[in-house]
């Protein structure tokens, strides 16, 4: 049937478990296991039926043996009243149990046990109504045989039509043997009649099956009515609930501009009560009510009545914004609906509208600080660009970076430095004029236009914020020391753009850091110059350093008592085709500033270990190493013991020369990587000495065994006495903590007789040696050896 994929995809929906269909009219999967619980049940629906059924079953072969006396009769009594029995038995033990999850081998049980039933009590009423007609000749029982085979015949079929299998099975049973007997018998005008009862038996199977069709249309129409009634109030709550659960508020009203449905939202954010929520509202009592209780003014009230009127005359949506008394800002929008009504949407836009004040307070200004951002600053540029061209006005730009800032955040973490950038802003904006537009262009570079500014101007403001960068910053009981360096740029004489102005300011910045920091430099187009060719040396050395064309030149380091070579130390040396010999005070911070250092700090340490592995077992090799490496722990350590093992060299003979710059940095670091690399052999020594801060806290801090005395302190030590007194105070202190003393830049024997007579052992320059490449110093130990 064609209703049954229907009737199964509606039990699913219900949540029914679909099991093995019943066989009705005798094919399979035609009724779903409800309809088939539901066909049985009716079997079993009306005992009232079958026990008169059972009588008159019972009646019919004991009346024919009272008519014959036949003792077949009376035993064919006994039989049906044993069937009888069972069938009410098997009613009520049915009847007791709730069948409604009947599974369905449970439901087919009692179908087959009722079958079986009513199956036998036809047979035996047949084979009775046949004994009376083909064995006897007594019309009592003729007529009382055939009158209850027909009227229990007609019986099944209005009773059982939901089952037509059994009503053709129990037709067959009872009349077949009703249509043998009687043309059996041996009056003829029964075999017409005997003919006829098979014509019979085919009319009631037809109406039996013709009623089994209805009842199962009328099945499916129940169904089918019920479920359009469950979808029809299904989608009925799920409309109520999806306008309910809106997030905005909504209200359609009809042509004559009154309710025709509306929301919970709607009503919540107007603060209307229930009778101003049904259907047949005018807007004018809404309106009179949005007024009365101050939810938002008349004015407001008349803006969105005016819109709803402009909507319904013109069908074009529009838009309209308020706040409400209550703070709220409300977004409605109003849009044309079908004849001639309107559709009325309101947006709680508060927390969107806070949202995209601050998605554009994030985009134009520094989270931390609170001053202008990147973004916000290249838009005041442009204009001061703009105002200058119209007003003819100069005006300045100041790039300012802070000096030390990376130590104080690499070493007491970014907490403390972002601490340090917030008084940062505030001392700057302190020092600077109301007008003067201050910017955070990230990190610790801010960026300062002053509008209307002459010279003396911004010297005196640049002034002022050094002075103000120039106290101390007390955070968290910790104190520390953060200057700033300025680079100055003027408008429109060193840049008549943004991209030239802010290039030109962040070359004086350079400037100002070489020239020894918390200072302001105004720019000089010499400066561009500069900087162009410092960027050619940066290329052309980046070059270099990959090409493999840098050289260690070595200088030796004699004992001033033997006068024999203990140590040489690696100088890095760079031959250009056409500049020639490049300095190392030329190349080094290029290569410091550009990140190229770690490379070539890398390539020194390797070749110098592979040319030390050829000298004398005596000789060792020293090799600078800059701060820069140190920030890099894991591959200093891994570089040194390559270099070790490449060159096959004993690790006592390598030492690493530092620089009070890195102690500053980071003590704790530097230390802990000093360690462990000692512990692998390694020796350091202090370089440069006395050209710092704090230099004697170093010696004891840190486990040197060397130190090396500042060429600036050998160059005087026969005529200064200051001098002399510092050489020969460290040669002290180093002695007593088990270290070397390398006095640099002698270059006179009487310098080398000054050293030596005030503790020193060891020296280092012109006098022994200038620096030189290997091949050029083995020659010369090959000629002394000849």
């Amino acid at each position: 049937m064609a209703g049954a994929p229907n009737r199964q995809r509606a039990m699913q929906a219900r949540g029914e478990t679909t099991e093995p269909p019943a066989i009705a009219n005798g094919s399979a999967g035609e009724v779903d296991l409800a309809d088939y619980r539901l066909l049985v049940s009716s079997l079993f629906s009306s005992p009232g039926s079958i026990i008169p059924g059972g009588i008159a079953g019972i009646l019919t072969p004991y009346l024919c043996w009272l008519s014959t006396g036949a003792q077949i009769f009376m035993t064919l009594t006994l039989s049906v009243a044993l069937v009888v029995v069972l069938r009410i038995l098997t009613v009520i033990r049915y009847r007791r149990l709730d069948h409604s999850e009947d599974s369905y081998e449970e439901t087919r049980r009692w179908d087959r046990e009722y079958f079986v039933g009513a199956t036998v009590f036809s047979a035996v009423l047949g084979y009775s109504c046949y004994v009376a007609l083909a064995l006897t000749d007594d019309p009592a029982a003729h007529i009382t045989s055939v009158a209850s085979t027909i009227a229990l015949a007609s019986g099944y079929v209005a009773r059982n039509a939901g089952r037509p299998k059994f009503v053709t099975v129990q037709l067959l049973t009872f009349c077949v043997p009703m249509a043998v007997g009687l043309i059996q018998a041996h009056n003829p005008y029964y075999h017409y009649i005997g003919y006829f009862a098979f014509l019979y038996v085919a009319a009631n199977i037809a109406i039996t099956n013709s009623l089994h069709r209805n009842l199962l249309a009328l099945s499916d129409a129940t169904k089918q009515s019920k479920a359009l009634a469950t979808a029809l109030h299904s989608q009925n709550l799920t409309l109520d609930a999806a306008l309910n659960t809106m997030i905005h508020g909504l209200a359609m009203f009809d042509h004559k501009l009154e309710l025709a449905v509306s929301n919970a939202p709607h009503a919540a954010l107007y603060g209307m009560p229930e009778t101003l929520t049904l259907p047949g509202t005018p807007i004018a009592a809404i309106a009179r009510f949005l007024i009365e209780r101050q939810i938002a003014s008349a004015e407001q009230v008349r803006a969105i009545k005016a819109a709803l009127d402009r909507v319904q005359a013109l069908q074009q949506a529009a838009s309209y914004e308020f706040q409400s008394r209550n703070g709220r800002m409300l977004v409605v929008t109003i849009a044309p609906a079908a004849e001639g009504g309107v559709l009325m949407l309101t947006e709680d836009a508060t927390e969107r509208k806070a949202t995209e004040a601050l998605i554009e307070q994030m985009a134009r200004f520094d989270e931390l600080t609170g001053l202008a951002n990147r973004f916000e600053f290249n838009g005041q540029l442009a204009e001061a660009f703009k105002k200058q061209e119209r007003t003819g006005q100069a005006f300045a730009l100041l790039y300012i970076d802070l000096d030390g800032f990376k130590q104080v955040n690499d070493n007491l973490g970014h907490d403390i430095g972002d601490k340090v950038l917030v008084q940062t802003a505030a001392r700057l904006k302190s020092a600077i004029r109301q007008s003067d537009m201050l910017a955070r262009f990230g990190g610790d570079e801010f960026v300062l236009i002053l509008p209307a500014a002459d010279v003396d101007t911004v010297r005196i403001i640049a002034q002022r914020m050094i002075e103000a960068m120039g106290r101390a910053f007390v955070l968290d009981t910790k104190t520390v020391y953060v200057t700033a360096s300025i680079g100055i740029a003027l408008a429109p004489v060193d840049g008549a753009n943004p991209a030239d102005l802010l290039r030109h300011a962040d070359t004086a910045l350079y400037k100002a850091k070489a020239a020894g920091r918390n200072t302001a430099t105004f720019f000089d187009p010499v400066m561009a110059e500069e900087m162009l060719d410092r960027h050619e040396i940066e290329v052309e050395l980046r070059q270099a350093s990959a090409e493999g064309t840098l050289q260690l030149y070595y200088q030796p380091i004699i004992d001033l008592r033997t006068q024999q070579v203990v140590t040489r130390e690696a100088l890095m040396r760079w031959s250009h085709p056409t500049r020639g010999m490049v300095p190392p005070g030329v190349f080094i911070p290029i290569a410091e500033q550009s990140g190229l250092i770690a490379g070539m700090g890398d390539w020194a340490i390797a070749q110098a270990c592979l040319d030390a592995a050829k000298w004398p077992d005596g000789v060792g090799v020293s090799v600078n190493v800059s701060p820069l490496q140190f920030r890099e722990p894991l591959r200093l350590v891994q570089t040194v013991k390559d270099a070790l093992l490449a060159a096959n060299l004993t690790p006592g003979r390598l030492t690493l020369e530092v620089t009070e710059s890195l102690l500053i940095e980071d003590n704790k670091a530097t230390l802990e990587l000093i360690n462990e690399l000692r512990a692998i052999g390694i020796k350091f020594a202090l370089d440069d000495f006395g050209t710092g801060y704090s230099s004697l806290a170093y010696l004891s801090t840190y486990p040197f065994s060397q130190v090396k005395i500042d060429q600036s302190f050998s160059r005087n030590v026969n005529a200064d006495e200051a001098s002399k007194a510092i050489i020969e105070a460290v040669c002290q202190l180093a002695r007593r903590l088990s270290m070397n003393v390398v006095v640099e830049g002698i270059e006179t024997e009487a310098q080398r007789m000054a050293v030596q007579l005030l503790g020193a052992q060891r020296a280092q320059g012109y006098l022994f040696g200038k620096p030189e490449p290997v091949s050029e110093f083995v020659k010369g130990e090959s000629r002394k050896r000849a």
